[in-house]
């Protein structure tokens, strides 16, 4: 084989590698929260709204009732029990309608045309 001929096929190979990642990611906003899945394989993406989600949850709901700082100990404990919580359930939600990706509202783009569906209402049931 040419040193040239080999040259345009590693050139061809880049080329198809860019295209093929390109047609299969999403753009994640800096600071994205992503709740489930990889935006860099994802074909069939879907959001949540946080603020709705969060409302949902007892831990949430705790922290506002008896004023708990969220910086404190017991608030810190308290979000991340409801963060698990809240990933959990955009991850069944996410396999029961067949989607691969879940990100916060507003945090992804896509510039390929696949339906994004908002899945806070489903997430929000599950919890």
């Amino acid at each position: 084989m040419s040193p040239a001929f080999a040259t345009l096929l590693r050139s061809a190979a880049a080329c198809l590698l860019l295209v093929v990642g390109l047609a299969s990611q999403v753009t994640l906003k800096r600071g994205a929260v992503v709740f489930h899945g990889s935006a860099s394989n994802t074909s069939a993406p879907a959001t949540i709204d946080e603020a709705k989600v969060r409302e949902a949850t007892r831990e949430w709901q705790r922290i506002q009732a008896e004023g708990i700082d969220p910086d404190s100990a017991q608030g810190k404990q308290l979000i991340a029990q409801m963060n698990s919580k809240i990933r959990d359930a955009a991850k069944a939600v996410a396999a029961a309608e067949g989607r691969d990706l879940v990100a916060r509202q507003g945090d992804i783009t896509d510039r390929q045309g696949r339906d994004v569906v908002d899945l806070t209402d489903r997430v929000v049931a599950r919890l």
